[in-house]
């Protein structure tokens, strides 16, 4: 399947076409009418179906990007935009996981990731960003979550692709929210002997006490960084 984030329209609402029934059918369920700035989308901000470099030796199963209303002032921004706008296309000028990188200190989405991803602490900003891809179950920001169970959308098919790709290369993955849409979704997940779950997935944590074989995905941090030197 060829990568659909190229489509993505230029401007707001950033909502790919094949994707669009089923985010108006999400935007008229009962409980987005009843409170729609807990669980409405914010197709005003650039989706974020994947972040990072897809070859990457970690892969993240994440639930998706979340709202910050500082998002809003970040997003405006040319360069991180411009970061955003390429992590879609696969062809980020800088660092792969553009949201920890250093130049975007000041954003919501940094000081986020920054606080999730420990393994910063053993080995180093870049060596993470260059190491660590993450797929989203759900591409569009909202502030909170779904309804009910989260919306299956078209476009999902391409990240569940480029997880399925991790799989046979035998990547390293990190499930750090919903486990049974993931497993669900993507059954070869169930077997895949380089899957760990996070123990407390209400913190978000990948830290050596979140966690199992937490060394090992250190050590594979390292080995890629060696290499891409």
């Amino acid at each position: 399947m060829e990568n659909p984030w190229t489509t993505l329209p230029k401007r707001s609402p950033y909502v790919l076409r094949m994707d669009r029934e089923a985010v108006e059918s999400h935007a008229d369920s009962p409980q987005v009418r009843k409170d729609p700035e807990k669980y409405g989308l914010h197709t005003d901000l650039l989706p974020t179906p994947f972040i990072g470099d897809p070859s990457a030796p970690i892969v993240l199963l994440s639930r998706n990007p979340s709202f910050n209303p500082k998002d809003e002032n970040d997003y405006c921004e040319d360069e991180f935009r411009q970061a955003a706008m390429q992590n879609l296309t696969h062809e980020v000028a800088g660092l792969p996981f553009f949201a920890i990188d250093s130049r975007f200190r000041h954003t919501a989405s940094y000081q986020w990731w920054r606080s999730k991803l420990k393994m910063i602490e053993d080995t180093a900003e870049e060596t993470v960003a260059r190491g660590v891809f993450c797929v989203q179950a759900f591409p569009y920001h909202s502030w909170r979550g779904f309804p009910s169970k989260i919306p299956v959308l078209p476009s999902q098919k391409y990240t569940n692709e480029l997880l399925k790709k991790a799989l046979v290369r035998d990547a390293f993955v990190v499930g750090m929210y919903n486990r049974a849409h993931w497993e669900a979704t993507v059954p070869q997940l169930q077997n895949h002997q380089k899957t760990y779950w996070l123990k407390q997935p209400r913190g978000g944590k990948v830290s050596r006490g979140n966690v199992n074989h937490y060394d090992s995905l250190v050590a594979a941090l390292k080995r890629w960084s060696r290499r891409q030197t």
